[in-house]
């Protein structure tokens, strides 16, 4: 996995990726198993919104890749060339949520489970 990275840095790789506030990007999310401890990667649709990414959903069962962020929260997104580490949360905050939804998808799916992947900064 890539180290923690400065804001600098950050600043850098995401003028590299192209993210701007609200918008999606196609990215590879690189999990570690839950059972194997092995790298897992898929390639998903992320909303980038202010300073982290979004992932949903269907359900999370039967979704390997949900089933091991919640066992292992220490995920890396790479897009474009450039790698981040990050820290994967599933959203609880109903309200949230649904404005997450709102925001990747028109009409919104409201029904999907939404995933925050903060990338990991340090000052």
């Amino acid at each position: 996995m890539v180290s923690e990275l400065s804001l600098g840095a950050q600043k850098s790789i995401f003028a590299a990726m192209n993210v701007k506030d609200g918008s999606t990007i196609v990215a590879n999310l690189t999990t570690k198993g839950r059972t194997t401890g092995q790298p897992r990667t898929v390639e998903l649709r992320f909303l980038y919104f202010k300073g982290n990414f979004y992932a949903t959903s269907s359900q999370v069962a039967g979704k390997h890749w949900c089933q091991n962020m919640i066992k292992n929260p220490s995920v890396e997104i790479t897009a474009k060339g450039e790698k981040i580490s990050c820290c994967a949360t599933q959203i609880i905050d109903e309200a949230f949520r649904k404005q997450v939804l709102t925001l990747r998808d028109s009409p919104p799916q409201l029904n999907r489970v939404v995933f925050e992947i903060a990338p990991k900064i340090h000052d």
